[in-house]
């Protein structure tokens, strides 16, 4: 049988993991997402086109590959709907190509409502989640009453727990009639786009198990970044769906034996949004030249991310508790023009933690040269200035994972092979 090889994010998310995917795909039979729901965000372009994904696989970029769901993700069926058809409008079926386990979670809309106010409640202390009804909905599956994909073909069951959730939005909010009629107005399209996702729902992990008895390839693709995985990201400050790479095999029905590659992602600086620690954020001159230059603004919300240096010691943790065997590191294009560039490489007093005394880290810098030439869409290494290969090289040192590919720039084939 062919292997697994799956691809995860090694910081907060947004490293470029859409891109890297959409590229390894030309070879692959199968893309299957394993995390997270629409408060994800995937950049790919290709064709001329940019492509702006949520919970779609990237590799469905791809007019031959197969996209996969899998159930430990979240879905709100109205949002993948308007993805479905933005895909359609620029001249992508998913027809016959998607398939979404039955097992996925649904988000109610009454769940965006408790959210929001959630994080309102919370008033100096809040996440940032994007307010898209991620956390509730993971909630709601560990306390085992959320609704999943495969309960709309029993219909009455159903529309029972449809109700439910409605009346709990409504009784926990004390919602006035207009709020009332609003929440009505959108349960009646959350049911209404229920059935016709429904059409997707498959058994993702026989789909994915006769892939590979066929010897066709699977890529599991991460969604957000393992520094907000629940477990071992900088909590609180996190996602609610799982983002290492072990998580894969509980999604998407496959045993760990089955994987022999797992591609670490990482951004040549560091980027994070929305509140919580970041040991490294340049929050002055220098990280807004950044955040210009690599365009760093999210793909969900459209919120400006916070840029800071590349976090050595926090690439090595996430590489180890990946399991990484190769990175891809990207966005090294945006770096040109600086005089010096920095990496940490430690903290005062050899501290670390991914816990709630993060933000007491001060991070102890390596500096390295900089470089002027302009490497953007750059396809061959030994065409890097020496600086760009000697700032690879330290990533590559501190990370203890080969850098096997160096992306230059958003398209496609933007991509140095090592």
């Amino acid at each position: 049988m062919m292997p697994v090889s799956i691809v995860v994010g090694l910081q907060w998310g947004d490293e470029g993991k859409g891109k890297m995917v959409d590229h390894l795909a030309e070879n692959a039979a199968a893309v299957a997402r394993f995390s997270g729901g629409a408060n994800a965000g995937h950049t790919v372009e290709a064709d001329g086109k940019r492509f702006a994904l949520h919970l779609l696989p990237s590799g469905l970029i791809r007019r031959d590959v197969i996209g996969m769901i899998g159930s430990a993700c979240v879905m709100d069926p109205v949002s993948i709907l308007e993805e479905i058809r933005s895909l359609e409008d620029n001249g992508v079926s998913v027809k016959d190509r998607l398939k979404i386990s039955g097992k996925i979670n649904l988000t109610h809309p009454g769940y965006k409502c408790v959210e929001k106010q959630s994080e309102s409640d919370l008033a100096g202390g809040k996440i940032g989640t994007t307010g898209r009804g991620i956390g509730p909905t993971y909630e709601r599956k560990y306390r085992r009453n959320a609704i999943r994909l495969e309960d709309v073909f029993n219909t009455e069951n159903f529309i029972s727990l449809v109700d439910f959730h409605t009346k709990e939005a409504i009784n926990s909010l004390g919602m006035d009639t207009a709020e009332i009629e609003e929440l009505q107005s959108s349960v009646e399209k959350f049911i209404e786009a229920t059935g016709e996702v429904s059409r997707y729902c498959d058994d993702v992990s026989l789909s994915i198990n006769r892939v590979l008895a066929e010897n066709g390839l699977v890529i599991a693709e991460g969604a957000q970044g393992s520094l907000l995985d629940p477990d071992h990201g900088s909590y609180p400050f996190v996602t609610c769906g799982q983002c290492v790479s072990g998580a894969a095999c509980t999604s998407l029905g496959f045993g760990p034996t089955m994987v022999t590659e797992v591609t670490g992602i990482l951004k040549a600086y560091t980027t994070r949004v929305g509140a919580g620690p970041f040991p490294t954020e340049l929050d002055n001159e220098t990280g807004e030249r950044i955040r210009q230059a690599g365009h760093e603004f999210g793909t969900t919300t459209g919120r400006p991310r916070r840029c800071g240096w590349f976090d050595g010691v926090l690439a090595g943790y996430s590489a180890r508790i990946n399991g990484c065997t190769s990175v891809t590191l990207t966005l090294l294009d945006v770096l040109t023009g600086f005089d010096q560039l920095k990496i940490c490489t430690g903290y005062e007093g050899n501290k670390f933690t991914t816990g709630r005394s993060m933000d007491k880290l001060i991070p102890v810098y390596e500096t390295l040269a900089g470089w002027t030439a302009d490497i953007r869409g750059e396809t061959r290494w030994e065409n890097l200035p020496e600086e760009a290969r000697q700032y690879v090289f330290a990533v590559e040192k501190i990370a203890g994972v080969p850098v096997t590919s160096v992306s230059t720039g958003p398209g496609r084939d933007d991509v140095i092979w090592r």
